[in-house]
């Protein structure tokens, strides 16, 4: 029978292995377990096996000062690496009776939670060897020792262990309470281009999020927290796109989160350019549309003839009459009559109601004049590709769609401001950012108006002046308005009085004569003190004849345009009168009604959108932010044979002068 032999060390070689293990540490971050000083030390005693720490002279072997010194500064001191706990304890291969104590001091500590990262202000714990003179001669005793290195020790150590605390702190807050979803739900939105400068963001995002997996996963999550402290998404929580994921991880809608965003981050005047929709609300909405059996009618295209029952329909022409369904050419066949355009100065002004009953039936003609002040009433009707369930809340698939709906947002800003907007001319300035621009006109006679001299002879009025304090707006305007123009050449300048910022620079003029808009941007910034030759016009019998940027006018020859193949300020062939579809069976009319006046030669030649969310059903309205993505995704393609023209609102008092079999109207909606 062999004995095992048993391996001894001496007190020297375990100081030295413990030395070796603490530097090998120290490569890495150090914590500290939740351990005091004195039970430490009592556990280190206690673990020799009895006789091998005998009594020397009043204390044991082993209890002296030096070694006291290095177990309570770091013989609590722990690193993670490759996932796991490492202490300075753990030190395979040493003998006995150290092993012992090796392995009940390692159990020890790693049973104990991590309190805090370890920083101190001291270069080493403990000593190698001291010396003592006995016995005639001098006695070398060794020690446990440990050399601090420099990433571990900082003069205000204290302040920060705090610190790094405190963001092991938030970074399991962010690891807890932020959620995947919130998280995948951002990045789809900074995909679609849909949070202001979110570009930036998408990086701490994904670290974060990759973190969170990670986490999740993890079998101590304890140990992961402190082990990913130093990570640079450590912080994600507090920082302002944390802050709009922690909104949408407690369930905040998601237009108002974004909404919170942007106010952190974004200028007053920055608009969204896209809306807020992710890839699973469009899944969402398409199996809503999948279940209801609607995939067929999101394909649109423009509106023809052929589609349109002759029982939809308050005129036609006989041009275009046998193209229409139902058409019964024996009953409605008129005859045709040749006519030439009257003056229109003495229309008769009637109503629509009126005019639809008791003047169109049974005309055969009928014209319409084509005026600028109508440029945002050209409109087109659409219809299904296919014939399908129906997306709309009235009884058919066809729609209609505006080209001049959007509203100009400086003329709003200028009426919101108290300035006209209905005079016969006016020029409104609008710019972005702190800057104190001012508008300055010089009129033919000389008289220039501006924030000295806001009202000239000629009747012209600055009613809008903005920015002259340091608390102005972002979205300021100035407005210049005349009743009557007299005959000459006009300058707009802006003048940069005081320049306070170099962001969102430039300047937007919006000139409006007669009801046609002329819009102009200034680009660049305006230096202070400069001032600008932004716009010259001439005026000749009381309209505009020429317009232009600065001295390089443009020639407009008269304020008669170009729109959709018609030329405006003319009589116009009107091929086809209709209702808005929504009232196209009145019995079931649904919402405001309209009047298309379809043009002859009417060519949109743009994709027309064919789905608006006023239009859906309401079975359809949980999903309104992902159609209004699709109607844009989903526009009519550029069609030769198209329902357009003129359409003009109940909601919106307008006129129209049209001339019906040689007969002048001034029709009123």
């Amino acid at each position: 029978m062999n004995q095992q032999s048993i391996i001894t060390s001496t007190f020297s070689d375990f100081s030295i292995m413990v030395e070796e293990q603490f530097h090998r540490m120290s490569e890495h971050e150090l914590y500290i377990v939740d351990s005091d000083r004195d039970t430490i030390t009592a556990t280190y005693l206690a673990a020799f096996p009895e006789g091998t720490n005998p009594i020397f002279r009043t204390n044991t072997e082993h209890d002296c000062s030096c070694c006291k010194q290095f177990i309570r500064g770091l013989g609590n001191v722990v690193a993670i690496i490759d996932g796991q706990i490492v202490s300075v304890w753990d030190v395979p291969g040493i003998g006995f009776p150290y092993n012992i104590v090796a392995t009940k001091m390692s159990e020890y500590v790693k049973s104990l939670p991590i309190r805090s990262v370890f920083r101190t202000q001291e270069r080493q714990y403990g000593a190698a060897v001291t010396h003592e003179y006995m016995d005639g001669g001098t006695h070398a005793w060794n020690h446990f020792v440990g050399r601090v290195a420099d990433r571990h020790r900082k003069s205000d150590a204290d302040a920060v262990r705090g610190r790094i605390n405190s963001v092991c702190g938030v970074l399991k807050r962010g690891l807890e309470t932020l959620t995947l979803e919130a998280l995948d739900q951002v990045v789809e939105l900074i995909d679609a281009n849909a949070l202001y400068r979110g570009a930036e963001h998408l990086s701490a995002v994904a670290g974060f999020r990759s973190l969170k997996i990670r986490y999740d996963k993890s079998s101590n999550k304890e140990l992961f927290i402190w082990e990913q402290v130093s990570n640079n998404n450590a912080r994600f929580r507090n920082t302002v796109i944390g802050t709009l994921v922690q909104d949408l991880s407690e369930g905040v809608e998601l237009e108002q989160a974004v909404k919170s965003f942007e106010t952190k981050v974004a200028p007053e005047n920055y608009k969204r350019p896209t809306a807020l929709i992710t890839p699973r609300m469009v899944e969402a909405a398409m199996d809503t549309v999948r279940e209801l059996g609607l995939e067929s009618a999101l394909q649109r295209r423009h509106a023809k003839i052929s589609d349109v029952s002759v029982n939809n329909v308050l005129f036609v022409d006989n041009a275009v009459r046998g193209l229409m369904q139902d058409s019964d050419l024996t009953a409605l066949l008129m005859e045709e009559a040749v006519t030439s355009a009257p003056n229109l100065d003495g229309a008769t002004e009637i109503a629509i109601d009126d005019f639809l009953a008791n003047v169109l039936p049974g005309k055969t003609s009928m014209e319409l004049l084509v005026e600028n002040s109508m440029l945002s009433n050209f409109a087109s009707l659409t219809a299904p590709v296919l014939e399908g369930n129906r997306l709309f809340k009235w009884g058919n698939s066809f729609g209609w769609s505006y080209d001049g709906n959007v509203a100009d947002s400086v003329k709003q800003r200028v009426k919101a401001a108290g300035g006209r907007v209905d005079a016969r001319f006016r020029v409104s300035l609008g710019w972005f950012n702190f800057d104190d621009l001012d508008i300055h006109v010089v009129e033919p006679s000389g008289e220039e108006i501006y924030y000295g001299h806001k009202r000239s002879r000629s009747g012209g009025h600055l009613d809008v002046d903005m920015n002259v304090s340091n608390n102005g707006s972002r979205e300021a305007v100035e407005n210049v308005c005349w009743d009557n123009l007299k005959d000459g050449e006009y300058k707009v300048l802006v003048h940069n009085f005081t320049k306070r910022e170099s962001i969102d620079v430039g300047f937007e003029l919006d000139c409006e004569f007669d009801g046609v808009p002329v819009k102009f941007h200034y680009p660049k910034a305006v230096k202070d003190k400069e001032k600008v030759k932004a716009v010259a016009f001439k005026v000749k019998g009381g309209k505009v004849v020429q317009m232009g940027m600065g001295n390089n006018a443009m020639t407009q020859g008269s304020v008669s345009q170009d729109k959709w193949g018609v030329r405006t300020e003319t009589l116009v062939k009107v091929n086809t009168l209709v209702t808005s579809p929504n009232h196209w069976d009145e019995a079931h009319a649904i919402g405001n009604k309209h009047w298309f006046f379809i043009l002859d030669g009417c060519r949109n030649p743009d994709p027309v959108r064919g789905i608006y969310n006023e239009f859906l059903r309401s079975d359809l309205e949980q999903h309104r932010k992902v159609f209004e993505i699709l109607g844009d995704k989903t526009k009519c393609p550029v069609a030769d044979d198209q329902l357009s023209g003129l359409g003009f609102s109940s909601t919106r008092e307008a006129g129209a002068k049209v001339i019906v079999d040689r007969r002048a109207y001034n029709i009123q909606f």
